[in-house]
Parts: C-alpha cells; structure tokens; sequence
C-alpha cells in the first residue's frame, strides 16, 4: 500500500510539474504575441533595416572587389555616392518636381468632384443612387479625402521611420557577422547549424531581389516618364517618379499608378486621361511581362498565389508598410521553408 501511494504521489507531482510548464509556455507565448502586436508599426522599420543593410553591403563589396578598399571605406563611399547623387537631382528636377506634385495634389481632388458631378447628372448615377445602394455620391468626397489625409500621414510616418532605419542599417551594414552570430548565439544547439544557413540563404536572395527590384523601379520610371512626356501629358516627371515607386508593390502597384496617372490628367480632358493610361500601362508591361520574368528566371521565385495572399495579410497586419515590404518577407519565408523542408 505504502508504495502504491508513493507511486501515486510521484505521478501527480510529475503531472503538476508537466502542467505547470505548459502553462508557464502558453503565458510566455502569449506575451510574445501581445508584445509583437504591440509593436505593428516598429516590425516593418526593423525589417526594412535590414534590407538596406543588405542592399548597401552588397554595393560595397562590389566596390571594395573593383577598387580594392576596405569595407569600411567602400562603405563610406557608397553612402556619399548615394548622397551627392540625391542632392545632383534635387538640384536639377527638384524645383520642377515640386511645382508638378502640387499640380497632383490639385488634380486627383479636381478629377474626384467631376466624376462625382458626372455620376450625379447622369440617370444611371440616379438609379444607382436612390434605389440600389441608396449612397450620395455628393457626400463621397468626404471620406475620400480622410483616406487620403490618412495615406499622408502613413507616408509621414514612414520618413520619420525612415531616419532611424538608415542609421540603424549603418551600424547593421558596418558589422553584420556580429548580428548575425547573436541571432544564432540566441538559437536552440540543436538548430544553430540550419539557423546559419537560413541566415545566409535569406541574405544572399534578399540582395539579390533587391538589385534586380531596383532596376526594375528605373526602368519603369523611365519608360512611364518618356512615355508620358511623348505624349504630352500634364506633370510627366511627378507620374513617372511616382508609377516607379509603385513598381515596387506587384500586381496592385501597377493599377494603383494607372488610376492616380488618369486622376491627375483628367482634368485637362479625355484624351490626356487616355494617353496617361496609355503610357503607364504600357510602361507597366513591358516591366512586368519583359524585363521582370527575365531577371526573376535567375533568383528565387514565389508562386504568384503564395505572393497575392501573403500581401494581403501583411496589408492587413501592417499597413501600407505591410504592402511594400511583403514580397522580401515571402521570399524571407520561402527560404525559411526551403531549409525546414531540406532537414525533415
């Protein structure tokens, strides 16, 4: 009997210990979820820290191979390079730029108020109007304007995540193998060796996506802005820096550069809403149908499926930033996948 209840007694201790730790791992998990929800708006910043690290290092080491510098130098370089190269093109476009972003900024309100007054004075707008989705379409201007006010203010946001990402990517860039072994330093021993080569896996495909992404962003500023030139459409410079900055979200970028192109020409008639169209979407073609597939054939590809849904969860996760910075996470993850899958 004595050992029976001692047996006993030891299975419930063993079973009160079991509960116990479960529970201290379901209260740990649960605070790293709070803590990471809490920190939405910092994730984004931290990941596009490290791309810029990636991108700046990877032009550094082509520098420090071609003019045989240090890293550090070669580091230096590429930063006042990138600087003096801003500053040249602020100073030969910038006041131009400036004057054409205000004309955006009149135009896309202006183009809104026609199609309203359009959809007003037509039948159908009044069909539709009173006896099917029974909206003013006289009172939309209003919540188009905070979404508007709202994308402002996300975009200011960014700028201001903007500095700190920079510096935060300097000091990344300056010495990423001591990061790096951290990271691994803070991995269970048994998961160090394919936490090291996720590590480089990621960083060698994130580069690599990053240069080919940059030169798809030029070439569709450049097309969309002869194009839009050519064709005498109002503010080319602002739509074409503007439809190369969207080339970097696919599939919604594209869309979203036609429709502000069309807004922005709209008031200055049909036909120059035409010809904007005309100019960013073929600009949109020829990078996404000729020189993308051509560039991806050589880096890692994402099934467009995996791609669209993975967007529009970290849409919803993290805003605009969410979207932006979506396609390097999946191919973040699809590496991740790449090496669980080779060690299963």
């Amino acid at each position: 009997m004595k050992i029976n209840f001692l047996t006993k007694s030891i299975d419930q201790n063993d079973f009160a210990s079991r509960t116990a730790v479960v529970a201290m791992i379901a209260a740990a998990t649960v605070a790293v979820v709070f803590v990471v929800w809490q920190l939405t708006d910092l994730l984004p910043a931290v990941f596009a820290t490290i791309l810029i690290a990636l991108a700046w290092r990877g032009v550094a080491g082509r520098v420090s191979r071609l003019l045989g510098l240090s890293q550090g130098v070669s580091l230096a370089l590429v930063a006042l390079g990138t600087l003096a190269s801003i500053v040249v093109a602020l100073m030969l476009f910038g006041g131009q730029l400036v004057r054409q972003y205000d004309e955006v900024a009149l135009d896309i309100p202006a183009a809104i108020a026609m199609l309203e007054r359009l959809v007003e004075e037509h039948p159908w707008g009044r069909f539709v109007e009173k006896f099917v989705v029974h909206v003013d379409f006289s009172k939309m201007t209003t919540p188009v304007a905070q979404q508007f006010g709202a994308f402002l203010g996300s975009v200011g946001n960014g700028l201001a995540y903007g500095i700190f990402t920079i510096i935060g990517a300097a000091y990344l860039a300056a010495d990423p193998g001591s990061y790096a072994a951290g990271v691994i330093a803070l991995t269970p021993a048994s998961r160090r060796t394919d936490m090291a080569l996720f590590l480089d896996r990621s960083g060698a495909v994130l580069r690599q996506w990053l240069f080919i992404q940059l030169y798809v962003v030029a070439m569709n500023a450049l097309f969309a802005g002869a194009a839009l030139w050519a064709f005498g459409v109002p503010a080319p410079l602002a739509l074409a820096t503007i439809s190369g900055a969207l080339a970097f979200v696919p599939y919604f970028g594209s869309i979203l550069a036609m429709i502000i192109g069309v807004l922005v020409a709209l008031p200055h008639g049909l036909d120059n809403a035409a010809l904007a169209a005309l100019a960013i979407g073929s600009a949109s073609f020829i990078e996404g149908y000729l020189i993308t597939p051509y560039l991806q054939s050589r880096s890692l590809m994402v099934p467009p499926v995996v791609l669209l849904f993975c967007m529009l969860a970290f849409a919803s996760l993290f805003g605009t930033m969410g979207v932006v910075l979506a396609v390097p996470a999946t191919v973040v993850l699809s590496v991740a996948y790449g090496v669980f899958a080779e060690n299963r």
